[in-house]
């Protein structure tokens, strides 16, 4: 809720205050505009240090642009915001479509908002209104999660065993069921994802070092089966917890019959009725 109220929030001050922020003063608003972008980015795709870079790089050029061309300011600060998601839309052909949309939605929202910037107030919400739809569009491509994303990316520089096991965590953290967990299993399910990503993080940084020594390469073969048994340990205990609360759910509808019961009493009823409407 508080990343679409975020993303609303950004889209009105870009594309309905911006051009009359600048009265303000060149610092305040390049300060606002700097962090209406970075909040349009982190809105789209969380916080991450490429959403933020990428969020604050777009208002520059929105900026910049804007003066001389209102579709192509659009089309940057879109493109900006939806970089680090780009990434991780796994389909190539998706991924590319991905770009259109973000590039021609933010291009049309441009355009649109530069065409009505001196009407009236409610003109100008319907414009912001606009101006949101079309640069959520993107939205309509699937990416993958971040860190099933992060999972994936790791595996390919493992070797195939431990690869094997981190990509069958992204699988099981792409299936979902985060919603299922209580409040206090949710958020230990978290902590375990992020001790995942860390520990495959590790491991691929000890896969890239050549120990110059023996005593160097048999410590450095003992901490490898160490991360590897703790990354097992992780994603095993992740599948329980989601494996156990699937189960739960099955076990609990088995259990309601209620609607079962009425059925069979009603056609139990309406078959003792015809029966005697036929005996007449």
């Amino acid at each position: 809720m508080m990343r679409h109220l975020t993303f609303f929030v950004a889209i009105v001050y870009l594309f309905g205050f911006e051009p009359t922020s600048r009265g303000l003063g060149l610092l305040p608003a390049v300060v606002a505009l700097v962090l209406a972008g970075v909040a349009l980015a982190v809105a789209v795709s969380g916080i991450h240090a490429l959403s933020v870079a990428t969020g604050a790089a777009g208002a520059l050029a929105f900026g910049l642009l804007g003066p001389f061309s209102a579709g192509a300011a659009g089309a940057a600060v879109a493109l900006a915001a939806y970089a680090e998601r780009s990434v991780r839309v796994r389909d190539r052909s998706a991924r590319a479509l991905h770009v259109v949309l973000a590039g021609c939605g933010g291009a049309a929202a441009g355009v649109v908002a530069a065409t009505y910037a001196g009407a009236g107030l409610v003109v100008q919400a319907v414009v912001v209104v606009v101006a949101a739809v079309l640069i959520a569009a993107p939205r309509l491509i699937e990416a993958d999660d971040p860190v099933a994303h992060g999972l994936s990316a790791l595996a390919d520089a493992l070797p195939e065993d431990v690869g094997a096991r981190l990509r069958d965590g992204a699988e099981l953290r792409r299936a979902g069921g985060e919603e299922t967990l209580d409040v206090d299993a949710r958020r230990h399910a978290e902590e375990t994802w992020k001790g995942l990503l860390a520990l495959a993080q590790s491991r691929v940084r000890l896969e890239r070092k050549h120990p110059a020594t023996a005593e160097q390469r048999a410590h450095g073969e003992a901490l490898r089966r160490r991360l590897d048994e703790r990354i097992d340990a992780h994603v095993t205990a992740l599948g329980r917890i989601f494996y156990a609360v699937d189960e739960a759910r099955a076990a609990e509808v088995s259990l309601d019959d209620t609607a079962l019961r009425r059925v069979e009493s009603k056609g139990a009823s309406l078959e003792e009725v015809s029966r005697a409407i036929i005996e007449v």
